[in-house]
């Protein structure tokens, strides 16, 4: 019990620390993630700044603003059942866009048959 009183005391950390690093990756301002995500900026802020968290639907907004599942967003930094090779490929896809993922998917899905 103890332990999830923990994990529950520190999403809000976890959140935003995820927020903007994606921001980061993907060079999108606070003003932009309003736009694209329909939200807005001020609720961007008290949500950045630990202020507050997000529903589960306005999470999802910003995700698909960004780029990304919540399972991505919610994913571990550097698993560690996963080689090299296949970090390096999650590093490289988070940071294309979503028209070049559907590309490289495209690529991928040919391969394979």
């Amino acid at each position: 019990m103890m332990e999830m009183r923990c994990i529950y005391l520190h999403i809000e950390k976890y959140v935003a620390k995820n927020i903007i690093s994606l921001c980061e990756k993907r060079d999108i301002s606070k003003y932009r993630l309003s736009q694209l995500s329909g939200i807005f900026q001020s609720s961007l802020s008290r949500i950045m700044t630990q202020e507050s968290l997000p529903s589960l639907i306005t999470l999802e907004k910003i995700c698909v603003a960004l780029g990304v599942t919540l399972s991505q967003f919610f994913r571990e930094e550097n698993p560690v059942d996963l080689t090299e090779s296949q970090k390096e490929i999650l590093k490289i896809w988070d940071n294309l866009s979503t028209k070049e993922q559907e590309t490289v998917l495209a690529m991928l899905r040919g391969l394979q048959k």
